[in-house]
């Protein structure tokens, strides 16, 4: 019987305690990408109680708690984004973590390393005790978080107490939207750990890889597939500065925007951070690359000029595999030249910095406004 190695069944999301529940109760398969029906009981754990039971308060706690939309961007948008994305960002990180081996940037030599960082990043995902704290955690945030009286949906109309829909969103819906991003939080230290620990390994990086990262352009693919969570968060706090001030985002654009960029960056220094490790290897491979690539260049070159610019010269110019050869030389010359000394890719930052701002865009959209910023955005162009 063959036995399958870590690196190849390596997982960032398939394990852990609230995984494993998941599992017994049938909500999520892991030979299935599909989180609908995880998504639906988390939808009826943690939502559905809320206007069941404001409708029940009757009154004026119905109208307050549909005219609010930060608790059903938190509940139905937010949180659904959190599960949904599983299944996405599992497949592109167990992607990189088979290409290390697959591409033979890790030797055979330091395969067990490999396996070992394998192993290591399956047993923190996996640790009962980190997900115990992200709960309490969660539900720590609930008695430090000042409660906010405007929400009247949220509290009697006599007293101040919370209400029966207030009680359930503070004790149950808000805890578990804020455990769910914590746990990617826990998530993305357990890979950027892993991503360290490979760094370490004597790592076979190429400097004319076409990739211009040595062979690590893959990393930039993978980490961008964090783009769903960042998109998460950030329609989280849109929310959040809507109900803060509903006036629109075009009369205080700044008010939204700042905000948003902010988080945007924090989240993409976050993700793109540990691809900082390989640093340093990609360095030493930059370095030798241009003694090897410098003096090859100039043997060939000697070559080539004895042979083609001599007095003596004769031969067909036309179709000479000599002049082929030199192109090709000076192409993979000027790739190991142009090699990045961080395995970044602009488009993958593109990617994640929409996810950070779409939410922006859906909140003009809301606003009826995004027709007229699009417009003067075309106007103010050259």
């Amino acid at each position: 019987m063959v036995k399958s190695s870590p690196s190849t069944d390596f997982s960032l999301v398939q394990g852990g305690p609230l995984f494993k529940c998941e599992s017994r109760l049938h909500l999520v398969h892991p030979d299935r990408a599909s989180r609908r029906r995880c998504m639906l009981a988390f939808i009826i754990l943690t939502w559905l109680p809320i206007p069941l039971l404001a409708l029940a308060e009757g009154g004026t706690a119905p109208h307050a708690l549909f005219s609010e939309m930060q608790v059903h961007a938190q509940l139905l948008v937010a949180l659904t984004v959190l599960i949904a994305a599983e299944p996405y960002v599992d497949r592109h990180t167990a992607l990189a973590a088979r290409q290390f081996r697959v591409s033979h940037l890790v030797g055979v030599g330091s395969r067990p390393a490999l396996e070992d960082a394998s192993r290591a990043a399956m047993r923190w995902r996996d640790n009962s005790l980190a997900e115990a704290c992200l709960l309490l955690a969660s539900f720590a945030l609930v008695l430090v978080t000042p409660h906010d009286h405007s929400r009247t949906w949220m509290f009697n109309e006599t007293g101040g107490a919370p209400s029966p829909a207030g009680w359930w969103y503070m004790t149950v819906s808000q805890p578990l939207v804020r455990f769910l991003a914590l746990r990617w939080m826990w998530r993305a230290v357990v890979w950027a750990r892993f991503l360290f620990r490979v760094s370490r390994l004597p790592l076979a990086l190429v400097p004319t890889h076409p990739d211009m990262s040595g062979g690590l352009g893959f990393l930039a693919i993978s980490q961008s597939s964090f783009a769903p969570v960042v998109f998460a968060l950030s329609a989280g706090l849109a929310a959040y500065q809507w109900r803060l001030q509903p006036h629109g985002v075009v009369n205080d654009p700044l008010t939204y925007a700042i905000p948003q960029v902010v988080l945007g960056g924090i989240l993409a220094l976050a993700v793109y951070a540990p691809l900082g490790f390989f640093t340093p290897q990609l360095v030493k491979a930059k370095r030798r690359g241009d003694i090897r690539f410098s003096a090859l260049a100039a043997w060939h070159s000697r070559r080539f000029e004895r042979k083609w610019f001599r007095d003596d010269a004769s031969g067909e110019v036309l179709g000479a595999p000599d002049f082929s050869s030199l192109a090709d030389l000076g192409s993979s010359f000027i790739i190991a030249r142009k090699m990045r000394l961080f395995p970044f890719e602009p488009r993958s930052l593109m990617g994640l910095a929409a996810a950070a701002l779409a939410p922006l865009a859906i909140l003009l959209i809301m606003d009826r406004e995004f027709i007229s910023v699009l417009k003067a955005i075309h106007d103010g162009l050259p």
